[in-house]
């Protein structure tokens, strides 16, 4: 368990909660729909169940083009054009200085 605690706390860690955060903004989502339906403060409800759905979207959106940058990061890397600094990138995404 301390290894998971390390691995957050290291820059960058963060990437590591997108699962966690995901489901805790559907259960926000399916709640929030429940309360809409069920007809519990209908405006409140809509307007949250809006905001939790694009909440969801800019974290699909977000992991996407984190995706394509880390890519395009390590490709980079393998083809040697981005280490002209004396910098590399790792599995990680982090640099590392390379001699």
């Amino acid at each position: 368990m301390s290894s998971f605690a390390a691995q957050i706390l290291q820059p960058g860690g963060g990437i590591l909660l997108i699962p966690f955060i995901r489901s805790v903004i559907m259960c926000l989502l399916l709640t929030t729909l429940t309360g809409f339906l069920i007809g519990v403060a209908r405006v409140h409800m809509a307007v949250l169940s809006f905001l939790g759905g694009g909440l969801l979207f800019s974290i699909s959106f977000f992991m996407t083009e984190y995706d394509k940058a880390l890519d395009s990061a390590k490709a980079k890397a393998r083809t040697g054009e981005g280490s002209s600094s004396g910098s590399a990138v790792t599995a990680s995404g982090e640099r590392a200085k390379t001699d």
